[in-house]
């Protein structure tokens, strides 16, 4: 199940990297927050899982609302090469985790046991600076996002 979760977030990152539309970066958000949410619940962090959810979804998808209202193109398609680049991508990225999740993480044996006491706890206690890191390429991603969604601001508006 986690390797369908992990397989799922990568898929919805190439949705969002290789679409040239919002309609599909709204798909991809989706996705990756919807198996970000399940992968913390089967860690037993179901509160975590809501609170991505609540604030990835409800933030995000917000900022694809108004970059899909001022978008140009009514009905959006994606080229052959967009589609070629996402399959070879996605199989390029998902194959090799699907194929050698034990041999990346090693952590199989302590799984099989039921010992999960270390998976969160200890992973947001030990890589703390590294969190806050992450935290703050997150935010800096947003204030670009925002930019790159409110640049059409001083032209018209198209009629809905």
């Amino acid at each position: 199940m986690v390797k369908i979760m992990i397989s799922l977030i990568i898929g919805g990152n190439c949705v969002v990297f290789f679409s040239r539309s919002p309609f599909f970066g709204i798909f991809g958000v989706l996705v990756q927050a919807l198996s970000f949410a399940c992968l913390l619940c089967l860690y037993a962090c179901p509160f975590f899982g809501l609170l991505l959810i609540l604030v990835y979804i409800g933030g995000m998808l917000i900022i694809f609302l108004f970059s899909t209202i001022l978008s140009a193109e009514r009905y959006p398609e994606s080229g052959w090469k967009e589609t070629l680049l996402f399959w070879v991508g996605l199989c390029v990225i998902t194959l090799p985790v699907v194929f050698s999740w034990e041999a990346m993480l090693g952590l199989m044996s302590k799984e099989e046991n039921g010992d999960h006491s270390y998976l969160l706890g200890n992973v947001l206690v030990e890589f703390s600076f590294f969190t806050i890191v992450v935290v703050v390429i997150l935010l800096v991603a947003l204030v670009i996002v925002l930019k790159f969604c409110f640049e059409h601001s001083q032209s018209a508006l198209r009629k809905l």
